[in-house]
């Protein structure tokens, strides 16, 4: 019944675990992004990347941390000690950050806190193609149609399109349109102007006429003339005032405006600061940032901030001003105002004759006789008029050139003018509820989309309100068009164009069932639309259905040579049925167990049941074989089952514990070696306990029934051996020197030989698909590298079983994260997925892919699909860090490292790290002589940034059904280039919106008002206005001048990136090594190189590399080994009860290393961290047939049997079970160890170190460890009874 609920248990365990590649790892790594727009890297260093790293330091368990300081962004990698709570310390990392952020700046972002997680590869990458469809419209029916039906696929965490062709409209100011505008403005202006001038000339005239009146005309003229002089005086002083409330009305809308626009721009800060953070995030790609861009810019918050920005900014150009000059606009009205009032408060004191005159006259009750009575003093106020009439003259010619000046509108149109412009008419928004008289909401919208080309073309910017003056239109400033991304992708499927769909999975699933999943839609969408298809460039879960199909197929082939082994050893088919039965039972108990502790159904845990599945039946071995021996003597056949059993419990007790505790060590294996291998320890240690309990309970209750009936084993081939190997056992016995001297010298002479190829992490797993790289030329352009590309493909095509080739441009594409190009052909490397059908070398493939191409400009490189994840766990090639402070010193050590790499053999190219420094211009401003033209250095340095401002993205947007990035961008003309650099105009105090409006408002207005008089103290108020109106539209500050004036250039050299560890500077050199090497010995060659260099004071030179993770990890194995040697010492100690016996079995295990190290060189294998789990196992198998030797001896010895007789005897008689176990055990592994598939791979050195070191050490423990017992054991045994244990006292010794 237990066997039953074992059964049972174990089926529903399996079906409840989901198969996956590689053990559950975590990685404990965080990464730490900051963004700082516009700070150079130094700054980046100094104000955030040093803070963090010293704040960080302070972490518990915190193991190294490495940082990189870029331009606006700092990245700060930490990594913890293995088994650290992440949670509890993501905690502690944010109130870290959270009192960091205390001390910047506002312009610094919210940093980003990253887990590196394994999940973050992509589960699948597959290409889409339709039949009889180009680019542009397979395109469209991705983004629209087949993305959305990609969503919700169940385990999928975000879908990712490459190689989609992407429109966009393009709005380039020109500058000729500009320049013809600017005319015509200018033209109208001149017209007002002079109507303006010859109104003033009118009224001139008019004065002119009214004085020769009053001195020639006769009373009644004198009157009217007066009457008319006295009402344009009442005039102006109705018109003072009418423009006194309007200052007052301006001053107070300024005031509004600057109070809102402070709040917006504290809001906006918020979005540039996310927006900025998306942008440099490294972690994300440019569609991931562009998507989460876009969300961020589509937030109503957002949009209706940009329309109140857009509106504020128009506003502030039609009040004659702009956002900079603000505050100093609301300073100058409040003055004109104040100086208005004053000239009312004045002109009434002064005319108070006059204004009383006006009244009357006005009023009837001032006849015209009265009247010329008082015309002498009226004559005086003409001629004060006329003098003022004079002064208003040059103030209109004042007016006229700054008009004209500001006439031009690349001073207005600028990039982020028209980007608020179109962001602020592109608008539709919800504003709200509003509810009926029936308790009916409605929703109410506001705006409407701009939805066509022509409609954006004839979209207005502003209306100066001038009369002969349009509008002002898009289509009058800028050339507006549509382009796509066609010459900046490249995305084919054997040789047609083709889009690439990432998928990402969520953390909680398994990846074997995100594929299938992926899969089924795959296919109902196939179903759905006519001619789609899908082909799988890189799918994990094809993958681990590889690799477990091989896997399980080794694991019964190698039950199926056991079985055989089995019957042609007992030849009987109840014992060998008896025996199969633990294989079973002991691996579906396994999986329970798994199960239960969490260990999943991967390549590691199966390889593990894989390589047990010999050993299950050893022990059933020993017991059915020792109760067939029993029954032979004549015991009963429950006797038989039960003494059989009983005999070899500590044996079989034993040789299972030290199997099993080799593995207890994995506990101390820190790093990459225990995630990877932990799975493979449980498994194996579950697997044979539960066949110790199979073999102790199960195979005696199953003899007890089937062995009833007699039956004598028959003779066979041992029987002829049994003579021969008497006669070996003898010879060792005389010659113990000879074969004790040749087993010592083959182990050394085998060991060292071995190490000399050299050492790899885990060797290569040929999958059916192989990365190809083709790296571009130098100067290479986008047309000439799809060429290439397009032939490379072809020629891949030409190789036999390639089948699919699915190739696509670094740039813009997820088919390769770490393909970052270099240098100036490197932005279009491309990436391509070479398959061939499953079981089929991908290796050979790009081997051969590579020769062809030979003769092609490009260069073509490849790797096994399986190498990505090597790498990630291990390096790839030679690293090493230099260190140092003074940049200089750091440049030329590692120009200098990197020169001594390429001189050592084996490496193909090196790296000096230095490709980060770039070229670099500094602008030195001299603040004294900034200051002298009002600027601060700030000031400048905002001018320039804007004039190198060359483009700008505004919303984006649905055109004529299609949708598209909007783009503004300066024509080719307006670009500043680096000779003109210094000749860039600075404006003191400019206003970029001010002058149309002062154009077409208040100025004209004011010289209206004022023309409209004829009479003399009209003017005042006239000219008054005149001039208010010109000081509002020429702005404040002084004149212009060349950036040269003030600022010096200096050519620099810059990194673009600087890195430090353990917070230090450094540079990192990296070198390729060459297939043909082992990259072991290459690092040992290239650390004796650059131990032999003199590097400048200061600086230091650490290796960090693929050699440095391999030795760690032989490190960790190392002291695996050894405790499993002590652990197993101790085990032997317990079950032979002696401190010395123990020593003779362990002799087995130097040469079960021989034999492995044998098996190795003659393969052609390289010793590696798998290999070294073999020699791990071997220290626990090994020892079992000494036990079983060692144990059968010493029984046959307190028998009576003399020793050497005993020693020969015991081999006798226990060459069978010897000879029975590892047979099976090697033959268990011999499918793993030469199968040659990808699900072998990866265990294969670990099955041949078993294979060898077993035939090798089974052959030479029948003859060795016979000599050491003959050593070590000269004693005579006695077995202590039990009344040797006991003690009376005698009467005697009572009294």
């Amino acid at each position: 019944m237990a066997v039953l609920a074992i059964m049972v248990l174990g089926v529903v365990a399996y079906l409840k675990m989901t198969p996956d590649l590689l053990p559950n790892m975590d990685f404990p790594y965080v990464v730490i992004v900051t963004t700082d727009p516009g700070a150079s890297p130094e700054t980046v260093e100094a104000e955030i990347t040093k803070p963090m790293e010293q704040a960080m330091a302070t972490l518990n368990e915190i193991k190294h941390i490495s940082s990189t300081s870029q331009n606006s962004m700092s990245m700060v990698v930490l990594e913890f000690e293995q088994g650290v709570n992440m949670d509890s310390t993501g905690v502690d990392i944010q109130q870290k950050i959270a009192i960091l952020q205390g001390g910047w700046d506002d312009t610094v972002g919210t940093p980003y806190v990253l887990k590196i997680n394994p999940t973050m590869l992509p589960v699948e990458i597959a290409a889409v193609s339709r039949e009889n469809t180009d680019v542009a419209e397979l395109s469209e029916f991705v983004e629209k149609t087949l993305t959305n039906k990609m969503e919700g696929i169940t385990g999928v965490a975000s879908v990712s399109v490459s190689g989609l062709l992407k429109r966009q409209m393009n709005v380039i100011l020109s500058q000729e349109k500009m320049d013809a505008l600017s005319g015509r403005l200018a033209e109208a202006v001149n017209e007002q102007l002079d109507a303006a001038q010859t109104q003033l000339e009118q009224t001139r005239q008019q004065l002119l006429d009214a004085k020769a009146m009053i001195r020639t005309a006769e009373e009644t003229a004198i009157a009217q003339a007066a009457t008319k002089a006295l009402e344009a005086v009442r005039d102006s002083m109705w018109e003072m005032e009418a423009q006194a409330a309007q200052l007052t009305d301006k001053l107070a809308e300024l005031q509004t405006i600057l109070q809102r626009k402070t709040e917006l721009e504290m809001k906006k800060a918020g979005y540039d600061a996310r927006i900025a953070a998306i942008e440099r995030n490294i972690l994300l790609t440019e569609e991931q940032k562009a998507e989460q861009i876009a969300a961020v810019k589509a937030e109503s918050g957002y949009v209706q901030m940009e329309a109140e920005l857009a509106e504020i900014d128009l506003r502030l150009a039609a009040l004659g001003t702009d956002w900079d000059h603000l505050l100093e606009e609301i300073e100058k009205t409040s003055q004109q105002l104040a100086a208005l009032q004053e000239k009312i408060r004045q002109f009434k004191e002064d005319n108070s004759v006059l204004a009383g005159m006006v009244e009357k006259i006005t009023s009837g009750a001032m006849t015209v006789a009265d009247g010329a009575q008082q015309i002498v003093a009226g004559n005086i106020r003409i001629d004060t008029a006329l003098t003022q009439l004079e002064a208003g003259f040059a103030t209109l010619e004042q007016s006229r050139a700054s008009a004209l000046e500001q006439t031009n509108l690349k001073n207005v149109l600028q990039l982020s003018t028209v980007g608020a412009l179109l962001t602020a008419q592109n608008f539709s928004m919800p504003a709200g509820y509003i509810e009926d008289g029936n308790g009916v909401q409605y929703m109410v919208s506001v705006g409407d989309n701009i939805s066509t080309r022509e409609e954006l073309q004839r979209l207005i910017l502003f209306d100066l309100g001038m009369e002969g003056v349009e509008p002002i239109r898009l289509e009058d400033v800028a050339e507006v068009f549509v382009t796509d991304n066609s010459g900046q992708i490249y995305a084919k499927l054997n040789g047609e164009n083709g889009v690439t769909l990432t998928f990402n999975k969520q953390s909680t699933y398994a990846t074997a069932e995100v594929s299938e999943n992926i899969s089924r839609r795959f296919e109902e969408l196939t179903q759905e639309y006519e001619g789609l298809h899908f082909t799988p460039l890189m799918d994990q879960g094809d993958y681990i259905r590889i690799i477990i199909h091989s896997i399980l197929s080794s694991l019964a082939w190698g039950a199926l040579f056991a079985i055989l082994i089995l019957y042609l050893f007992l030849r009987d088919l109840r014992p060998t049925a008896i025996t199969l039965a633990a294989i079973p039972v002991s691996v579906i108990f396994a999986v329970v167990l798994m199960y239960f502790c969490g260990v999943t159904i991967n390549m590691i845990s199966l390889s593990g049941l894989a390589v047990a599945v010999g050993m299950l039946v050893d022990n059933s071995v020993v017991v059915i074989e020792n109760i067939y021996r029993l029954r032979a003597k004549g015991a009963s056949v429950f006797q038989a089952a039960v003494a059989g059993a009983g005999q070899v419990l500590g044996a079989i007790t034993a040789s299972t514990l030290t199997t099993v505790c080799v593995f207890l060590p994995i506990v101390f294996v820190e790093g990459i070696t225990k995630q990877l291998f932990t799975d493979l320890a449980l498994t194996m240690t579950f697997s044979l306990l539960a066949s110790l309990v199979v073999a102790l309970t199960l195979v005696p209750a199953m003899a007890s029934g089937m062995l009833k009936k007699d039956r004598p084993i028959k003779a066979g081939l041992l029987e002829k051996i049994y003579p021969g190997y008497r006669r070996a056992v003898a010879w060792a016995l005389r010659h113990k020197a000879a074969v004790l001297g040749a087993s010592v010298v083959l182990l050394i002479g085998s060991a060292v030989l071995t190490v000399q190829r050299g050492f790899v992490f885990i060797p290569d797993i040929d999958l059916n698909t192989v990365n190809v790289t083709i790296s571009m030329p130098e100067g290479c352009d986008h047309e000439k590298a799809s060429e290439l590309a397009d032939e490379v493909t072809r020629r891949a095509m030409t190789i036999e079983n390639v089948k699919t080739v699915g190739a696509a441009m670094s740039s813009g594409s997820s088919l390769s994260m770490l393909n970052m190009g270099g240098g100036s052909g490197g932005e279009y490397n491309v990436t391509a997925y070479v398959i061939v059908p499953e079981g089929e070398s991908g290796k050979a493939a790009g081997e051969k892919l590579v020769e062809l191409c030979e003769d092609m400009e490009c260069r073509v490189s490849y790797a096994g699909a399986a190498d990505g994840m090597t790498q990630m766990m291990t390096g790839s090639g030679i690293s090493l860090r230099v260190y140092g402070e003074n940049m200089e010193d750091l440049q030329t050590a590692a120009g200098t490292v990197a020169e001594t790499l390429r001189s050592v053999e084996g490496i193909r190219r090196a790296s000096d790290g230095l490709s980060d420094a770039v070229p670099a211009i500094h602008l030195t401003v001299d603040r004294a002589k900034a200051m002298r033209h009002g600027m601060t250095v700030a000031q400048v340095y905002m001018q320039v940034a804007s004039a190198l401002s060359t483009s700008a993205s505004s919303a984006d947007m649905t055109l004529d059904g299609q949708s598209m990035d909007v783009i503004i961008a300066l024509s080719d003309a307006q670009k500043v280039d680096l000779e003109k650099l210094l000749e860039l105009e600075i404006k003191p105090g400019s206003s970029l919106g001010g002058a149309v409006s002062g154009m077409g408002g208040g100025a004209m207005n004011s010289m209206g008002s004022a023309m409209s008089g004829m009479g003399g103290s009209s003017m005042s108020g006239a000219m008054a206005s005149t001039g208010t109106s010109a000081s509002a539209g020429a702005g404040s500050g002084g004149e212009s001048f060349k950036l040269g004036e003030v600022a010096t250039l200096e050519h620099t050299v810059s990194m673009s990136t600087i890195s430090r560890m353990e917070q230090r500077r450094c540079i990192t050199v990296t070198a390729k090594v060459h297939p043909d090497y082992n990259v072991t010995k290459v690092s040992g060659a290239a650390i004796r190189a650059v131990e032999n260099l003199e590097l400048p004071a200061g600086v230091t030179v650490e290796f960090d590399g693929e050699n440095e993770t391999i030795m760690e990890a032989m490190e960790q194995l190392v002291l695996m080994l050894l405790l499993g040697v002590l652990l197993v010492y101790l085990v032997m100690v317990a079950q032979f009860q002696s401190l010395k016996s123990p020593f003779i079995v362990m002799f087995t295990i130097p040469l079960a290393f021989t034999g492995g190290f044998l098996i190795l060189l003659i393969g052609g294998v390289e010793l590696s961290v798998v290999s070294l789990i073999g020699f791990v196992m071997l220290v626990g198998v090994i020892v079992n047939n000494g036990i079983v030797l060692v144990d059968y001896t010493n029984q046959l010895r307190l028998e009576g049997m003399e020793r050497r007789e005993a020693i020969v005897e015991a081999g006798v008689t226990r060459l069978r079970p010897i000879l029975m176990t590892s047979i099976t055990t090697i033959l268990g592994l011999l499918v793993m160890a030469f199968g040659g598939d990808a699900g072998t791979a990866l265990m294969q050195p670990m099955a041949l170190v078993c294979i060898g070191g077993l035939i090798y050490a089974t052959l030479m423990t029948l003859l060795v460890v016979p000599c050491m017992y003959d050593i070590l054991s000269r004693r005579e045994l006695r077995k202590v009874e039990e009344k040797d244990l006991t003690y009376e006292e005698t009467d005697e010794a009572k009294i």
